[in-house]
């Protein structure tokens, strides 16, 4: 696999998200480089542009990072909306696609995390319709928002992103979220479970 002492980490920023420098702060701190991209999305233009130099970003770097916080449209009905039709514009879907074979990393978190259940990133690899049976973010069970600390136990270690962990390691986590569920039909959950898609688990 591809080994790069000093990554290129991009982080898009789209309208209404946040948190993106301290998720830069975060990756500096360990020795990456970062650069953030603010999409331009004021009339058709500056979104078809905005688009292409994305994809020739995403192809520049080494991790691609979506950062949490809202974006724009996602009430009534879920977060990541916009995010999602960025993901699946022809550019940025093929361009992802190359760097995920060249072995770039992806993470999500909060509503970055939704825009890659919601694109088929995740669990499938590729920018992809959702069907019923697909994995999605719902409400949690209260029906309200949560922020809290919260106990989680690593199952698998598979993913790069879990390397230094081992399984059983629990950790003390904060969240703060309004959809944190992940619900599927049974037979895709045990899949998941069963090609260690399952990082960690609330416990």
């Amino acid at each position: 696999g591809l080994s790069i002492a000093k990554p290129k980490v991009l982080l898009p920023v789209f309208p209404g998200t946040n948190c993106e420098f301290d998720t830069a702060d975060a990756f500096r701190k360990e020795g990456a480089f970062t650069e953030a991209f603010v999409l331009q999305t004021q009339n058709r233009e500056q979104i078809g542009e905005s688009m292409e130099a994305l994809a020739r970003k995403i192809k520049e770097s080494q991790i691609l990072t979506f950062s949490g916080g809202f974006s724009g449209g996602d009430e009534p009905d879920g977060s990541g909306k916009f995010i999602v039709s960025v993901l699946k514009n022809s550019r940025v879907r093929e361009a992802i696609e190359e760097f995920l074979e060249n072995d770039g990393l992806i993470l999500g978190i909060c509503n970055g995390f939704q825009a890659l259940i919601k694109s088929g990133l995740i669990p499938t690899g590729t920018v992809s319709h959702t069907t019923p049976e697909s994995p999605t973010l719902f409400v949690n069970e209260n029906g309200r928002h949560i922020s809290r600390m919260v106990y989680t136990t690593v199952v698998s270690t598979l993913s790069p992103w879990m390397q230094g962990f081992k399984p059983g390691d629990t950790f003390v986590l904060p969240i703060s979220h309004g959809e944190g569920r992940i619900i599927a039909p049974k037979a895709v959950v045990e899949e998941l479970y069963t090609n260690g898609q399952v990082a960690s688990v609330y416990s």
